[in-house]
């Protein structure tokens, strides 16, 4: 496998792209991604499509992120462009030798000929990963939409004095889509993201599996066989888990099957070869402006094949799934606290996992990992309380600057 080493305490590439060291311009890139995790909202869209927005885009270059994260290609096109306009200068000007043939291309033909395969690359590039990008949402939003139906279904289902199966069902549902969360991102604590969720016996048990979001739909499969339903009722919830499985099996797929890495290679080359002779064709036309033309003109199109390369990897760092997930738990405790004041018996709402819920398994059971059917008996064996919920704050988990750069 061809390897890339740069300078000691640079990034050192692989062939797969994967960096081995931190970088400057990639740890602005990578640090970024949180802040576009944004969440539009009426106001939000009010000033996204404002007329002001051209001049804020414009005013905003300088601390664009997409900027810093090409400072180094950005400053090689600079580097050359000087280069050029230097020498010919010197030339012209008689302070070099005059056997020193002009390096200028008098052609324009091969940007010609080439511009429009350049473009059709960019296109590819842009228009594939924004199709990730979109089936990586709609995913989620289908998780959001299945969370809610089949805590209705349960609720209705599930007779009422199988309580506990009820509670259990608006713990584990939540508990999905932030263990998929976790499984999907790097630096996500589940234990802290389900602590106030799941009790601790269960939390533990869940910690344990290899596959955690495998595991919860396992747990939620066993609270489904458990409550003895009909067939027709338990059909319907087992789709509900079929659509979750789905979800878990095609972000993983976009998780681990980039855009084919020839792709990804050849427009990259395409675009700095392309760059590179740039200025040796505009320089007469162009003389000292060429240092600056040829700089804007890389912003332009590495912003465009950045841009794609950063949705394309890894959409699941850049879609606000805090966001989905806190969605998802409102939403299951909203249902809940609904079907109990509707008089439809059982606890009036969930057990949060502070360890005063349900049963809790003996010490020398909690070192160990409980299968699915352990943590239904233990919830079934417990003694029954009315607990409330603690409330769903509605935080922003990452901030988003408002005149941020893009």
């Amino acid at each position: 496998m061809m390897v890339c080493g740069l300078m000691a305490g640079r990034v050192q590439l692989t062939d797969l792209g994967r960096p081995v060291a931190g970088d400057y311009e990639d740890a602005i890139k990578e640090e970024s991604r949180r802040y576009r995790r944004t969440v539009f909202d009426i106001q939000a869209w009010e000033g996204h499509r404002s007329t002001t927005r051209y001049g804020r885009h414009l005013v905003g270059i300088l601390t664009s992120r997409v900027v810093w994260g090409l400072a180094r290609p950005l400053l090689y096109v600079a580097a050359v462009a000087a280069a050029v306009v230097a020498y010919e200068s010197l030339r012209q000007a008689g302070l070099l030798p005059a056997a020193l043939p002009s390096v200028q291309l008098t052609s324009k033909e091969p940007f010609g000929l080439t511009s429009f395969a350049l473009s059709l690359l960019l296109v590819f590039r842009t228009n594939s990963s924004y199709g990730r990008w979109d089936e990586a949402r709609k995913m989620w939003g289908l998780v959001l939409n299945r969370s809610r139906d089949i805590v209705r279904q349960g609720l209705s289902y599930i007779s009422p004095d199988c309580w506990q199966l009820r509670d259990m069902l608006c713990r584990w549902t939540p508990a999905f889509s932030r263990a998929l969360m976790c499984h999907l991102r790097k630096g996500n604590d589940l234990r802290q993201e389900l602590q106030d969720i799941l009790l601790p016996h269960e939390l533990d048990s869940l910690l344990k599996a290899t596959h955690r979001p495998n595991y919860v739909l396992q747990v939620l499969s066993q609270i489904i066989s458990s409550a003895n339903l009909s067939v027709a009722a338990t059909i319907r919830m087992d789709q509900n888990l079929t659509s979750f499985a789905d979800c878990l099996g095609g972000c993983e797929r976009i998780l681990r099957t980039p855009i084919p890495l020839s792709y990804t290679r050849h427009t990259s080359r395409f675009l700095m070869i392309w760059l590179t002779l740039l200025p040796f064709s505009l320089f007469g036309s162009c003389g000292l402006s060429t240092i600056p033309l040829s700089v804007a003109i890389a912003f332009l199109l590495l912003g465009i094949e950045e841009i794609g390369v950063s949705i394309e990897a890894e959409p699941f760092s850049i879609l606000a799934l805090e966001v989905i997930c806190d969605s998802v738990l409102s939403n299951v405790r909203e249902i809940q606290s609904t079907h109990a004041a509707n008089g439809n018996g059982g606890s009036s709402t969930g057990v949060s996992g502070n360890g005063n819920g349900s049963g809790a398994p003996p010490a020398q059971q909690r070192r160990e990992q409980l299968s699915a059917a352990q943590l239904v008996g233990l919830a079934r064996s417990g003694p029954q309380g009315q607990k409330e919920w603690p409330p769903v704050q509605a935080v922003n988990r990452y901030p988003v600057p408002q005149a941020a750069g893009v």
